[in-house]
């Protein structure tokens, strides 16, 4: 039946009730809404009403996500001082937090392990700047100890955890985003390497603000948008310099691939995201230009990290697809100037790899396995233990990994189903796996991707959880006798 006719009082319409910028309501169907005519000023207080209850729905979302913020920010400070504090300072670690401090007293960039040895100043780009750079300001501020470096990677960790929560909701509604903060906030996944002061923190928050971008950009493609995409890809790129790949893997088609927009607007907005994005990586790279011998752009470390990973070492045996210090040893001396080291260590670990391409598939699918859980797990747990994880924390992870992993892909057939745009969740586990294969497989080379498997769990969790209350409302309103019934009897 239709609605009820109302003469000289007001008129109902049937209106689609679509998802607004703050993110509520989202498109469901169509309820009634009061619209003009009728009884003066009635329409003007149903509209009225309609945008309270929606900012009583929006402060009630911002509360939830400031609380599992406050939750996460609990866990990673309880994972710290329970089980990390007092932390050896050393390896990656070291080299961060150390930079952070040079770096805000004005020194610039040398390798911190030779400048403590031997105060030999020597240029170094052995990781990209972003994290010591994020960590120099609370160096700027007078807080240049290990604790306020960890304390400070905690708080970046539960900045990720906020950015998750709105690309959720971007993405599947209000609900999907504080089930994804929810999981961002608990998952060790998300928070293992925050206290230890790793570049992992800085590229999950990275990778969680350019998926966040690249959705923004599908909504509305306009120039801030692009730009916005840019600067998050170089953000990015500084973080974890293997991620370039996401330009090619998530930039470039998202941008390329639009829909409904002429060709000359992609290109236009294409190269306003390329634009942004060069300009802001142009002053690291400039400056490593003219600081090395032979061109260094993003780092140097490519080279120390293929010599770790292509010898008999990883191609056989227990540490099959991982690294190993024997590959080093085996090498003859590497020069002391950064660059040229990275490019002698580059033509060793190539000319090994031509040696052996007959097992480099081999090494390809068990570097895959071990960075997304399923070869050898427990030894990679294990392993784990030489960057400081605790082994009881890795493998709970391990085993939250892969729960998480089936309901990531259960939440992209949701997204099939839906018709949504999936490239923005799928592109960095792509990029993350692609690199695998060249460098090593570990767990903490899947940091960068595990927001996009937190989003896509959040949606088929939340999916299912709307399924079983649909199904529970019914089984209930069939169960209950009408009022036609009840006068009957």
């Amino acid at each position: 039946m239709g609605l009820p006719a109302v003469s000289g009082a007001a008129r109902w319409y049937l209106a689609p009730v679509s998802e607004t910028t703050a993110g509520y309501p989202r498109t469901v169907g169509s309820e009634p809404v009061l619209r003009g005519g009728g009884w003066p000023g009635l329409s003007g207080l149903g509209m009225r009403g309609q945008r309270a209850r929606q900012r009583v729905r929006v402060t009630r979302w911002h509360a939830w996500l400031v609380a599992i913020c406050l939750l996460g920010l609990g866990v990673r400070l309880f994972y710290l001082f329970h089980w990390l504090y007092p932390t050896p300072v050393q390896g990656d670690p070291f080299y961060y937090h150390e930079a952070a401090n040079l770096f805000a007293d004005g020194r610039g960039w040398p390798d911190p392990y030779e400048l403590r040895l031997s105060g030999h100043y020597l240029a170094d780009a052995q990781h990209p700047p972003l994290t010591s750079v994020l960590l120099a300001i609370p160096s700027l501020l007078g807080f240049t100890s290990f604790l306020a470096h960890q304390l400070f990677s905690c708080l970046l960790g539960v900045g990720a955890v906020g950015l998750v929560a709105f690309t959720g909701r971007r993405v599947a509604g209000p609900a999907t985003g504080l089930v994804a903060a929810g999981i961002a906030a608990v998952y060790p996944g998300m928070w293992l390497n925050d206290p230890l002061v790793m570049s992992e923190t800085t590229g999950i928050l990275t990778c969680s603000w350019l998926i966040l971008a690249a959705y923004r950009l599908r909504e509305r493609r306009s120039v801030g948008t692009a730009a916005v995409l840019g600067l998050a890809l170089a953000a990015v790129m500084l973080a974890r310099a293997e991620l370039a790949l996401l330009a090619l893997v998530l930039v470039v088609p998202v941008v390329g691939l639009a829909r409904g927009v002429a060709w000359r607007r992609r290109a236009g907005l294409l190269a306003v995201a390329a634009l942004t994005s060069v300009l802001a990586v142009a002053p690291w790279i400039g400056y490593n230009l003219a600081r090395f011998a032979e061109p260094e752009y993003l780092s140097t470390g490519l080279g120390t990290t293929l010599a770790v990973t292509h010898c008999p070492a990883t191609y056989h045996g227990s540490r099959l697809g991982w690294w190993s210090f024997d590959c080093v040893l085996g090498l003859p001396p590497a020069p002391q100037e950064r660059s040229e080291r990275d490019a002698f260590y580059r033509h060793e670990a190539l000319a090994y790899m031509r040696a052996h391409t007959d097992r480099l598939p081999v090494v390809a699918v068990a570097r895959l396995g071990r960075t997304w859980g399923v070869y050898h797990p427990w030894q990679q747990a294990r392993l784990d233990v030489i960057e400081l994880r605790p082994i009881g924390l890795s493998q709970l992870g391990m085993v939250m990994l892969w729960g998480i992993e089936v309901a990531a892909a259960a939440g992209v057939v949701v997204l099939v189903r839906r018709r949504q745009p999936l490239l923005p969740l799928l592109a960095v586990p792509i990029a993350v796996s692609l690199a695998t294969v060249v460098v090593y497989g570990t767990t903490r080379f899947r940091a960068a991707a595990e927001p996009a498997l937190v989003l896509l769990a959040a949606v088929a969790l939340t999916a299912a959880a709307e399924r079983l209350l649909t199904r529970l409302r019914a089984t209930a309103s069939a169960g209950t006798p009408n009022a036609f019934e009840l006068a009957g009897n």
